[in-house]
């Protein structure tokens, strides 16, 4: 192989002689020393690759037919460079069952042991290759040629491509280990979006793994948001609320909390001892500032701040934001529903029908399906509601009262009502009922909010369960509809 490689050389030499021109101060037998010099280093490279070749193939059919072969290797470094030699002396296993096994290696395809046997430069097996030693795993048990095919199989679906070592001199090599579903939804799904189970997998485990990766990307995320950034994105969302409510009163430590969620898509349950103190803080200094005027105006009502500061702690209505309210009311029921006056039923009983004939002059009542009229007596509100389809009038007030009296002045009225508009079919066959079961409050202030919630449970259809204890969201809610002029239909 030499002799041949030589003579290729010099045939070479001698074809390019004549093209290569002279160089000054080079003569051509120092020239043609160099190409002779880099000769040897091809054909010297050219056997170390095929030394290397033999090592792989070798190694794969010790491997693959079973032979201990873990003390025949040691390393020899020098610097940056490491040399795997054989030991001299090694125990590979020369017995009759081992050549024979030997023997029974090279009947396998080469297709089959090509993966083992020629790796990349970038690919490991089961050994460890360092500058100090190298091991090699050791088969348990003979294998026999029949499992040669199930070893190289396993060997294709176990090894994996990694990059050299940190130090750059060897190769690290390891079986792959199954994943199970857990690691496999957190490897595969950094971004928290996940797949469906497939058939038979571990439910609780694929839900443990959803938890364990949105507890992760949600503090994630709030590890992230700084405190500044937080505090500035605080301050912004209460001087936009100052603006749209003209006030403090209907803000919820939960609105705070639905805002940041909703801006940084995190949690921020867990930082209340930090958000609510800046809130408490940032607020009594606006507050301290002047106060621009605010009003709120929807058809012919006007609410200024005074009328919504009604609606703060346990203060008692007044009939701007009652009648408002009305008029949002019919709206939200496409005006199935007619809210009258809280000033209807007082002119009633000074003034009589004459006094509000006029009142449903461009209204049909008969034509609704519900009649909701509040009653103010002095210190009190209560609500009557008369029902078209089933001629009914009902009493509902929030501390159990059985006004009849009421009840009757009421009835008289859409009597006389449907005689004048010639609707014959109201003028008789009413009931009168009292309903017992509404809920009631427990103090004298918040009548006034039994009956705005009242009207707005009956005209939506909805059943009447609040109690006492949701009256204080319930007027912050309220003061939200009335400065967006718009109720809301769940809440």
């Amino acid at each position: 192989m030499m002799h041949r490689t030589q003579s290729h050389c010099r045939k070479y030499l001698k074809r390019k002689k004549g093209l290569t021109s002279s160089v000054k101060g080079v003569s051509h037998l120092s020239r043609r020393a160099k190409r002779r010099l880099y000769c040897k280093l091809q054909l010297w490279m050219w056997r170390k690759r095929r030394e290397k070749c033999s090592f792989w193939i070798l190694r794969a059919k010790k491997r693959a037919c079973g032979i201990k072969s873990s003390s025949c290797l040691s390393v020899k470094s020098q610097k940056n460079k490491s040399k795997v030699v054989s030991s001299p002396g090694c125990d590979t296993g020369g017995s009759e069952d081992t050549l024979t096994r030997l023997k029974q290696c090279e009947s396998v395809s080469l297709s089959e042991m090509f993966f083992a046997s020629k790796p990349p430069q970038n690919w490991v097996t089961d050994t460890t290759v360092s500058a100090s030693n190298v091991s090699v795993p050791t088969a348990t048990s003979r294998k026999t040629l029949t499992q040669l095919g199930e070893i190289n199989d396993s060997l294709r679906h176990t090894v994996k491509p990694l990059s050299r070592d940190s130090d750059g001199h060897g190769l690290t090599t390891q079986f792959k280990k199954p994943r199970t579903l857990a690691e496999r939804l957190e490897v595969d799904a950094p971004s928290g979006q996940l797949t469906a189970v497939p058939p038979g997998q571990d439910q609780p485990a694929h839900r443990a793994a959803v938890d364990r990766i949105t507890s992760k990307k949600s503090a994630s995320s709030q590890s992230d948001v700084s405190l500044k950034v937080l505090t500035k994105d605080i301050h912004e969302f209460l001087d936009d609320f100052y603006r749209s409510y003209g006030s403090f009163i209907p803000l919820q430590k939960s609105d705070v909390l639905r805002h940041l969620k909703r801006r940084f898509n995190a949690d921020f349950i867990d930082r209340k001892n930090v958000i609510f103190p800046e809130v408490t803080k940032y607020r009594d200094a606006i507050i301290q500032k002047p106060v621009p005027s605010f009003r709120v105006v929807y058809k012919k009502h006007t609410l200024t701040l005074d009328d919504l500061s009604t609606l703060a702690d346990q203060n008692w209505l007044n009939d701007q934001v009652m009648n408002m309210y009305g008029e949002l009311i019919m709206e939200s029921a496409h005006h199935k529903v007619h809210f009258l006056n809280s000033f209807f039923h007082r002119q009633l009983m000074t003034k009589g029908y004459d006094g509000v004939k006029r009142w449903t002059k461009q209204v049909d009542l008969f034509s609704k399906n519900l009649l909701l009229v509040p009653i103010h007596l002095e210190v009190h509100w209560c609500l009557v509601t008369a029902d078209s389809v089933k001629k009914r009038i009902c009493i509902y007030d929030s501390q159990g009262n059985a006004l009849q009296k009421v009840a009757r002045n009421i009835l008289k009225y859409l009597m006389t009502e449907a005689k004048e508009k010639k609707q014959t079919a109201f003028e008789s066959g009413w009931t009168v009922s009292f309903d017992e079961k509404v809920p009631q409050q427990t103090n004298e202030n918040d009548c006034g909010v039994f009956v705005l919630e009242y009207s707005r449970c009956l005209a939506l259809g909805k059943p009447l369960q609040f109690s006492q204890k949701d009256i204080p969201k319930i007027r912050k809610r309220i003061y939200k509809e009335l400065c967006e002029c718009k109720v809301h239909e769940q809440g």
